[in-house]
């Protein structure tokens, strides 16, 4: 893990919300399998690009699901979601 020198600025953690740039990211990292097995929820086949694309349009669609891009030092890392149940 890399440390930082006490003077260097501190690292940041962001929300923001989903932008279309992110789906290629998002999926790429679907594809690591220990990512894959720590995530809440998987799908059934993982390299499958267009029904990944076409949940993410559906979740982008739906006004009752919040979901935003996590980025740390301005890297997208991930992304997190809320909805009504």
């Amino acid at each position: 893990m890399e440390t930082r020198a006490s003077n260097a600025e501190p690292l940041s953690i962001v929300l923001r919300d989903v932008v279309m740039s992110d789906l290629p990211i998002f999926f790429e990292q679907q594809l690591d399998p220990e990512a894959n097995h720590m995530a809440a929820f998987t799908t059934k086949e993982p390299t499958d690009r267009d029904a990944f694309m076409a949940h993410w349009m559906r979740i982008l669609r739906d006004e009752t699901i919040t979901t935003q891009t996590i980025l740390f030092d301005g890297q997208v890392v991930g992304s997190i979601s809320s909805y009504v149940d």
